[in-house]
């Protein structure tokens, strides 16, 4: 995560694929109050709206202040498991059966090794 709550917020939203009007519709925040928390003067949203913002993006609101220091190597791992996860939720149930049946033959096959 970046430093400041409009950039780590921005890092958020490039990684789940959401744009500023979604989230206003998912937080039934206003879009322009939204922008206004990520433009460059990134005033900062009051704590019930933060709440709002941290449950749509999947994260916790310290994450998001850049008040919660992640090592690298584990935040880079958890954001390649929640792009899977994410991915994973868009599919249809066809084919996320399908990638069910992948997943457990490479974890077994890993397994074996």
């Amino acid at each position: 995560m970046g430093n400041s709550f409009r950039e780590n917020v921005r890092e958020e939203l490039d990684y789940h694929g959401v744009s500023v009007k979604e989230l206003s519709a998912k937080t039934n925040i206003p879009y322009q109050t939204l922008e206004n928390y990520l433009n460059s003067r990134a005033t900062m949203p009051p704590a019930d709206y933060a709440c709002r913002i941290a449950k749509v993006l999947n994260t916790d609101v310290e994450s998001l202040l850049g008040e919660k220091e992640i090592p690298n190597s584990v935040s880079e791992e958890k954001k390649q498991d929640r792009h899977i996860l994410t991915l994973i939720s868009r599919l249809n149930p066809e084919n996320k059966k399908a990638v069910l049946q992948i997943l457990t033959t490479m974890v077994r096959g890993q397994e074996n090794i």
